[in-house]
């Protein structure tokens, strides 16, 4: 089996993840769960599998994505 991604959480406040030979990311809309809970999915497509975030906010426009620019 190959791995599909190593993730560690940094002093308890951030994550780091690794994935290799990503294929395909995608994120779905952001949808309201419950009261001010808003969710969606982001979905990063490797060579060896799929990893699944299920990301929450308590406003929708914290979901969006933006594409960074590489300068």
């Amino acid at each position: 089996m190959k791995t599909v991604a190593a993730i560690s959480f940094l002093s308890n406040h951030s994550l780091s993840m690794d994935a290799e030979a990503v294929n395909l990311m995608e994120i779905s809309p952001p949808m309201q769960i419950d009261g001010d809970i808003w969710c969606c999915e982001l979905l990063i497509r490797t060579a060896n599998g799929t990893i699944a975030l299920q990301l929450t906010s308590d406003d929708p426009a914290k979901l969006d994505v933006r594409k960074l620019g590489l300068e």
